[in-house]
């Protein structure tokens, strides 16, 4: 299976990892030495992956590659060592910290399980489930934080149940706290990052993906091992967006990173489909699998002979919406990576639930795109033709009630734009609002939330320049869903850490709602909670420092990006620490 990766990507793509993951350590350093047109002789990954990822970080360490293991910090040279090796048990520090032997959580509570809270991922936790009131907001104070050890970023969502928090981490751990006292019940080592938020269903079972496409099924209670399935063998897969659970079955999206080998002119652009598939619950088997885009085929041959394909990509990134009424899935497909055109890149797509027959898709901007496009690396020979600007639909579509019966489905774009589309009419759109200016680094990045009759969506991009600036809209925006119409703006403060590598206003986390609150998380390092009538700040949380931690694993907060804050039971829970300002926290907040 590593073959292809072998040939993909090349140094160009250093400055656009997002993450530490192994793939990207790899890409950037690894690669011009172990690949099969290398004069250097090095070992193939596939022959690396015979051998345990202990002895690949140990070489890396004190071995033959300790003069290449100098120029990689902790975190990259556990990262890639677990990406080539064998998958084994976890390197971790000594931690303290662990619940007592006979600690059980506390009884009943409330819960927010998976991505969205609910089916139609409306991200809103209502009054009774949130135990929380707009008037407790402000008096919010941090309760516990907890360390995430080998680890430079903290973006997996918390899950909270049955008075347990689940998350996971950089470096594949699964982690099972006390939602209380942080306390830790148990940890799961996954052979690859956990990206994902937790579900918890009947068993009770923690089900969740990772960043090789596994997809596992723990005792919730114990974190024991009872399922483990591969969802996708294509090199570049990977599963970011979180699986939705729903009679027994699961709905998980795959997505791939397949776009950045077109970073490599020599890299046989591209195969991956964006695909759904069902599995079932109790043993992991698939129940169905529904492609994004039809099998590629041989397209055209670059100067230098490299053979193309395509169509590919229509990635989907996002947690899967239910229409219980329908009977339908909706997925949210990201840009097309080959030609030729299609239709269902950037679409939202509604699949049958019990079948996975694509009903209808609406393309809400064509856009077909890899990293090998122009201005991105100066290698144009993957770039597809017709190439777009890279906006993808990177979160899950919401779906409303709008009132006399009607219903609206809506969804945040990279283009900076929220649409509106009518699920009675195939999804056709109704209205279309741009709040930004967009493109690969801007828009709406990774979803919205709705509640009090309003939809949320933070802007994730940073005006450049004074000028830029001046003009520029920033900040967390109301939406009415039923029109479109920006019902206020409220612009992202100064930031206590500009000029800071890494600080930015943009808000690229998906906001979560409760009754007359929306919180919304930013590229700062800044947690802000607003009034869902005004758009007025009402608390303000800085992460960006370090923490005493429950579990004596030093750490501090970044900027977030990616996944959102969660809130049940009296209690907001936000992962803290991206790329731009690196961080490795959970953090618990309470007002009692």
């Amino acid at each position: 299976m590593h073959t292809m990766r072998s040939v993909a990507i090349g140094l160009a793509l250093a400055a656009l990892c997002a993450a530490q993951e192994g793939t990207h350590v790899f890409i950037a350093r690894c690669i011009q030495c172990h690949d099969p047109n290398s004069e250097s002789h090095a070992p193939l990954p596939e022959a690396l992956g015979n051998l345990p990822w202990q002895d690949i970080l140990k070489a890396l360490e004190t071995g033959s590659m300790k003069a290449i293991g100098a120029q990689l910090n902790a975190a990259d040279k556990i990262a890639v060592a677990r990406y080539l090796g064998k998958a084994g048990p976890a390197v971790l520090p000594e931690m303290k910290g662990f619940c007592a032997a006979d600690a059980r959580p506390k009884a009943g509570g409330s819960s927010w399980n998976g991505w969205g809270v609910d089916e139609k991922n409306t991200r809103f936790q209502p009054a009774k489930a949130a135990g929380l009131t707009a008037g407790q907001v402000p008096k919010l104070q941090l309760k516990w934080a907890f360390g995430f050890p080998n680890t430079v970023t903290a973006y997996s969502q918390p899950t909270v149940v049955g008075g347990r928090v689940y998350t996971g981490s950089n470096d594949g751990t699964v982690y099972a706290l006390d939602a209380e006292s942080g306390c830790l019940y148990w940890m799961y080592q996954a052979k690859a990052m956990v990206r994902d938020a937790v579900v918890i269903g009947p068993g009770p079972r923690a089900y969740f993906g990772d960043l090789e496409s596994n997809f596992y099924a723990l005792e919730a209670n114990t974190g024991k091992l009872v399922w483990q399935v591969k969802l996708d063998n294509q090199p570049f897969t990977r599963i970011t967006g979180t699986a939705t659970l729903h009679d027994g079955r699961l709905y998980v999206p795959i997505a791939s990173q397949e776009e950045n080998a077109g970073a490599n002119p020599q890299y046989s652009c591209c195969t991956f489909r964006g695909n759904l598939v069902v599995v079932k619950a109790v043993d992991g088997s698939v129940v169905w699998r529904t492609y994004t885009v039809p099998e590629p085929k041989p397209t055209r041959k670059s100067a230098a002979g490299v053979q193309y394909y395509g169509p590919s990509g229509a990635t989907i990134w996002s947690s899967p919406t239910l229409d219980l009424k329908r009977k339908l899935v909706y997925v949210a497909a990201g840009n097309g990576y080959s030609g030729p055109d299609i239709q269902t890149a950037d679409a939202v797509i509604a699949m049958d639930m019990e079948t996975g027959q694509i009903k209808w898709s609406r393309q809400t901007a064509p856009d077909m795109f890899n990293w090998g496009c122009a201005g991105r690396g100066g290698n144009t020979a993957n770039c597809p033709e017709n190439a777009g600007t890279d906006v993808d639909l990177g979160g899950s579509p919401i779906l409303l009630d709008i009132g006399n019966g009607k219903q609206m489905l809506v969804q945040g774009q990279k283009s900076a734009e929220v649409h509106g589309l009518d699920p009675d009419r195939n999804g056709k759109i109704v209205w279309s609002t741009r709040i930004g200016v967009g493109g690969a680094g801007g828009g709406i990045q990774w979803g919205i939330a709705a509640g009090d009759g309003l939809v949320f969506a933070g802007l994730g991009e940073s005006p450049r320049g004074a000028q830029a600036a001046a003009a520029a809209k920033t900040g967390l925006f109301a939406i009415d869903p039923a029109t479109g119409r920006i019902v206020w703006n409220e612009p992202a403060p100064t930031p206590a850490c500009a000029g800071q590598r890494g600080c930015s206003v943009a808000q690229k986390s998906p906001p979560t709602a409760i009754p007359g609150v929306v919180f919304s998380p930013s590229m700062d390092g800044h947690v802000r909670a607003h009034d869902t009538k005004t758009g007025k700040i009402i608390w303000d949380f800085d992460t960006a420092r370090e923490f005493p931690t429950v579990n004596g694993i030093q750490a501090k907060g970044g900027s977030m990006a990616a996944t959102g804050a969660t809130v049940a039971d009296g209690m907001l829970y936000v992962n803290s620490g991206y790329s731009s300002m690196p961080g490795n926290v959970l953090l618990a907040f309470g007002a009692k």
